[in-house]
């Protein structure tokens, strides 16, 4: 799993594979190490539902606490 902040015109979330294929893509908001949100927009990759939902599985079977986690599965 790859994060970092969004600097517009320099660094994207499409640049840390160069623009290839992924399996999830999107955003989240974290504060001090807790996930507070996430939700599935990408201008470039266009995830899908069934993208959004991998995800999710991929963070429970990492023991993330998703109880709190605002999630927004459409844009």
């Amino acid at each position: 799993m790859h994060v970092a902040e969004k600097k517009k015109g320099k660094f994207q979330h499409s640049s840390f594979l160069a623009g290839g294929a992924t399996t999830a893509a999107g955003r989240l908001v974290a504060h001090d190490g807790v996930l507070e949100a996430i939700w599935p927009y990408s201008g470039h990759y266009h995830p899908t539902e069934e993208n959004f939902m991998e995800f999710i599985s991929f963070l429970e079977e990492h023991h993330v606490d998703l109880t709190n986690v605002k999630m927004c599965s459409r844009r």
